[in-house]
């Protein structure tokens, strides 16, 4: 099967194709494009792709003579990965100066996990508190259980979902808006203080359409910023190759400076 290029997390079909079985992931949502494209999102928070703490750390270090830090998330998706960068830098090494990192500027192409994103609340499975619990120091600063229901167009429902109302904490410190990622990356400026977020997201791609992006993310940031991918990425493309080419190297798992 041929893949269509995504600007969403994690999965793609294409038009003449409806998988519908179920991914680990709690919002699990098909989104069809004005063109007849399908594309998916699978999302959960602490996914494993990245060593959080660790990542949280060298940013901290790499960034410490930095007044500003852009962080900048393509395919937020509900909220997940915004909630788990930001619980990360409060709680490794917090300093004075950790308000540098936010806002992150969280963007979707998907305009209903957009407003869900924006409702202040996460849908949650089991797996995802206990997660949320062994990688934060006190959960209830972040998510309370509310009797409140999120319900996402179209989103396929577990039964062992509960809806958390998020902390103003983590959403003061996060914006999401619908944006396509290349009109976001075209504009995009950057002062050697980039942090850009693109994960499981291009190993979708057809692989020209890879190392093109690649081109252009290596034509936009400068020396120091860093490029975060995920492991379908690097499992599925030759991902890794088009960074080196284009001026990155990798500081840690996923994670690449550019030089």
């Amino acid at each position: 099967m041929r893949i269509t290029p995504s600007l969403h997390n994690n999965t793609i079909y294409n038009r003449n194709t409806q998988p519908k079985s179920l991914a680990f992931g709690t919002t699990h949502r098909y989104y069809k494009t004005s063109d007849g494209y399908e594309l998916g999102t699978n999302t959960w928070p602490f996914r494993d792709d990245i060593e959080w703490s660790k990542l949280a750390k060298y940013e901290k270090r790499h960034f410490k003579d930095k007044d500003k830090v852009n962080m900048v998330q393509f395919a937020s998706s509900d909220g997940s990965e915004a909630y788990t960068q930001i619980i990360s830098l409060i709680e490794n090494n917090p300093a004075p100066d950790d308000k540098k990192f936010f806002p992150i500027k969280a963007f979707d192409i998907d305009p209903e996990v957009i407003k869900a994103a924006k409702s202040k609340l996460l849908n949650t499975m089991t797996f995802d508190r206990v997660s949320l619990q062994m990688n934060t120091e006190n959960y209830d600063t972040y998510f309370e259980e509310t009797g409140k229901k999120l319900d996402i167009k179209d989103d396929i429902h577990f039964e062992s979902i509960k809806t958390l109302k998020v902390a103003d904490i983590l959403t003061e410190k996060v914006v999401f808006e619908n944006a396509d990622m290349y009109k976001i990356l075209a504009k995009m400026e950057d002062n050697s203080n980039t942090i850009l977020m693109c994960r499981n997201i291009l190993g979708y791609f057809d692989e020209n359409k890879i190392e093109e992006f690649i081109k252009m993310v290596g034509q936009k940031l400068k020396k120091d910023s860093l490029f975060l991918i995920g492991e379908h990425d690097t499992r599925i493309s030759f991902i890794e190759r088009y960074l080196g080419e284009n001026g990155f190297t990798k500081v840690m798992k996923h994670v690449f400076k550019k030089i």
